[in-house]
């Protein structure tokens, strides 16, 4: 980070972390996942769901591939979290 361009690091910063922002809306699309106690598969899938979300938004963010792909991998990740 020494001598590197300040709006890089940030930039760079805000990416890594924007699962972080998207976790609790995804505990609200997908309410099973605070009801474990009364049903544990439901909870179980819709960790893995909001999981896959996450994991394709945080990929298609930083992933070095086209932009294309990377703005594909997003509005899955967006779909799969939310829908």
């Amino acid at each position: 980070m020494v001598g590197e361009n300040w709006l890089r690091v940030a930039a760079s910063a805000m990416a890594l972390g924007l699962g972080l922002y998207l976790i609790p809306l995804g505990m609200i699309a997908n309410p099973a996942l605070i009801e474990l106690a009364a049903t544990p598969g439901l909870a179980l899938l819709a960790a893995l769901k909001v999981g896959a979300g996450l994991a394709l938004v945080s990929f298609g963010v930083i992933a070095p591939k086209a932009v294309w792909l990377r703005a594909v991998m997003v509005v899955a990740g967006v779909a799969v979290l939310f829908v």
